[in-house]
């Protein structure tokens, strides 16, 4: 069996607990954002403010939204800038200008803002309209962007941040597309995507929906590992669309939004006199529906992963199942958390509260005792 480097090993424990230690500064500085706003009037200031200029409530709830998004998106600014440029360049994961990863960031939040504030638009809209039922509806709107957004990323979004170039011949590519003709899953063909240009990092993915679906190999991927390793990536990418996970997978998270959203409109409504706010219509109550929906989000979330860490040991076996290839599958799982410097073995807590995939020690141990019951030496 292959061995992991513990050198590197030593450098992931240093980077997950670095990044643990981000993700726990990220909550409270946008908690401590919130509390401000409300506890000090700014909220309440700021919506006065902005109707002296516009007595139109979609103009001035956007107004509104533009400003707290941008002030938050400031001061988190220095924390975005140490987590995803300086620190994977200190650990050697990422091989970016600043220039390029600026307009990545760019990019990004101009992407997830025009979409944030549309969607807080029809959140406030449905408020004032649907006071009752604002956040049953609102479930129902979220769980519409998500599936569009997943038929369309391939298309609209991946190009915006990556090239992706079509593999049309070799070995790798013909046998990826014999395993999904076989499993039934129709895909538009195999493609590079340059992760060598940002990451040192490897992946592979069955990116989109429907007729969207694509295999999607990154190229750190392809010029490292061998075809029987990387046969053995995809086909548990693949296990997922045997196994309809993203389908389950977005009902799942659409189930805790629904019940995040119905908590937070009792929370709301016990905010609105405390706060003198004057429904829960009221903009100036945005800090107060991020608090609600944050609490909420980091609560739920070791439910969501462990249900995701469920599907994900599925799709194992079902890598381990087609290709009956235990050896590659290990040597896979042990060049990853070498290449991608992660963590191997993280503590049991860290792993049930945080990680959306077992450990990848639990991952080899899997495959090792199906190589063990299978008597395979491959």
């Amino acid at each position: 069996m292959p061995e992991v480097d513990e050198s590197r090993q030593e450098r992931a424990r240093e980077y997950a607990a670095i990044r643990r230690r981000l993700f726990v500064a990220n909550l409270a500085v946008g908690a401590l954002y919130c509390v401000g706003a409300l506890a000090s009037g700014a909220s309440l200031a700021l919506r006065v403010a902005l109707q002296a200029l516009t007595p139109l409530p979609v103009v001035l709830n956007g107004l509104f939204l533009l400003a707290f998004g941008a002030a938050y998106f400031l001061l988190t600014l220095p924390l975005a800038v140490y987590g995803g440029y300086v620190l994977p360049h200190r650990y050697g994961l990422s091989v970016q200008t600043l220039p390029a990863w600026l307009a990545d960031l760019g990019k990004s939040t101009l992407l997830s803002g025009a979409l944030a504030l549309a969607l807080m638009e029809v959140v406030y809209l449905l408020l004032a309209r649907l006071p009752d039922l604002w956040w049953l509806v609102t479930a129902a709107v979220v769980l519409l962007v998500t599936v569009v957004l997943a038929q369309l990323a391939p298309i609209l979004l991946v190009p915006l941040f990556y090239k992706l170039t079509p593999l049309s011949g070799g070995e790798v590519a013909e046998r990826l597309k014999a395993m999904a003709v076989r499993a039934g899953a129709r895909v538009r063909g195999v493609y590079s995507i340059n992760f060598s240009s940002k990451t040192t990092a490897a992946n592979a993915a069955l990116m989109g929906l429907g007729s969207t679906r694509s295999i999607v190999l990154g190229d750190t991927l392809l010029d490292r590992f061998t075809p029987d390793e990387i046969e053995t990536v995809f086909a548990h990418e693949l296990g997922h669309y045997v196994h309809r996970d993203i389908p389950k997978l977005v009902l799942v998270q659409s189930a805790l939004t629904l019940v995040g959203l119905c908590a937070v409109s009792l929370f709301l409504r016990r905010g609105v006199a405390a706060l003198g706010l004057q429904s829960i219509a009221d903009v100036a109550g945005l800090p107060l529906l991020a608090l609600g929906l944050g609490a909420f989000a980091v609560v739920t979330m070791p439910l969501g992963n462990g249900f995701s860490r469920h599907v994900e040991a599925a799709a194992d076996r079902y890598a381990l199942e087609t290709t009956g290839k235990p050896g590659a599958f290990i040597s896979a799982m042990v060049r990853l958390a070498d290449q991608n410097l992660a963590e191997y073995s993280p503590p049991r807590w860290v792993e049930v509260l945080l990680y959306d995939h077992p450990a990848l020690s639990r991952r080899v141990a899997a495959a090792e005792a199906y190589r063990a019951g299978h008597g395979t030496a491959t």
